[in-house]
């Protein structure tokens, strides 16, 4: 089966949640147009990065009015996005959203929010708890959000849970600019290869551009692919709508051939993984 993503790397307009919902709205009706089965913004979409103080002031419970334009629009293309999540626990989240067919499919916390150096994140939203992988009209996906992508723990949750995709929302900074690249594009790269060689699955990597109060994002945004293919890269530091059409038989031959899930047996890594924590923790 055919399907066309269109990868949305936007740049969100910091703590204003009204404007950047009309650059959705904006973005979808042109992938809409294109005929793309989903559409995919990056990390934070709604409301921009560098939050602050700003962070409960821009949150949002996952079934806000707020919310219609976009949920109306999923009738016609899945949407997944980034937002502030007002959790019934009281708590901020970094989250991100599925939409299909006029509902909320899925809402994802960020494992793993980053606190140090130029990362401030726990100051401000807590942790999720657990990766999830649900069932959408292209196949089984899961979502991760930026930092979550260094983690290879959660793209072998992702795999164990036989995703066929894996959607990465991302507010990547820029760093280690070497020529025409930035360094940490070729580390986000290499991650995503290995994932999607090893376990047969492909991963949309979608990362914003722009500033948020002197921090600055990159973009290039892709989408990696079982056979080693790299799909519909965004351009560097420039907004972008680009597509990519995937063919989902790609799983299939590649796990036919590299039968790693097949062979897979988790309750050794179950059983390893108690007597890791009880070593460590008991």
């Amino acid at each position: 089966m055919l399907y066309k993503i269109a990868l949305a790397q936007i740049n969100p307009t910091l703590g204003d949640v009204e404007k950047n919902l009309l650059k959705h709205i904006e973005f979808i009706e042109k992938a809409v147009q294109k005929k793309a089965h989903l559409i995919v913004f990056p990390e934070l979409s709604l409301t921009g990065y560098k939050l602050g103080d700003l962070t409960m002031e821009v949150a949002l419970t996952f079934d806000s009015d707020f919310f219609k334009p976009l949920l109306n629009l999923s009738k016609h293309i899945d949407i997944a996005f980034g937002f502030i999540e007002k959790g019934k626990d009281k708590n901020s989240y970094n989250s991100a959203m599925y939409m299909s067919e006029g509902n909320v499919k899925q809402v994802y916390k960020k494992l793993y929010p980053p606190t140090h150096g130029m990362f401030d994140e726990l100051r401000f939203v807590a942790r999720g708890k657990e990766i999830k992988i649900f069932e959408t009209k292209l196949g089984k996906i899961s979502m991760l959000i930026c930092r979550d992508i260094f983690h290879p723990s959660l793209a072998f949750l992702s795999y164990a849970g036989n995703a066929d995709i894996v959607l990465a929302l991302s507010n990547m900074p820029l760093r280690g600019l070497r020529g025409d690249k930035p360094g940490i594009q070729t580390t986000v790269e290499k991650a995503v290869d290995t994932y999607t060689n090893f376990f047969g699955m492909f991963v949309v990597y979608v990362n914003r551009v722009g500033f948020d109060d002197g921090l600055g994002f990159f973009g290039g945004s892709f989408v990696g692919t079982p056979s080693g293919k790299k799909l519909a890269s965004g351009d560097l530091f420039e907004e972008a709508l680009t597509f990519a059409d995937i063919d989902m038989e790609e799983i299939f031959k590649k796990r036919q051939t590299f039968p790693l899930l097949r062979e897979e047996d988790l309750n050794i890594i179950k059983k390893n993984l108690d007597r890791i924590l009880e070593d460590s923790y008991g």
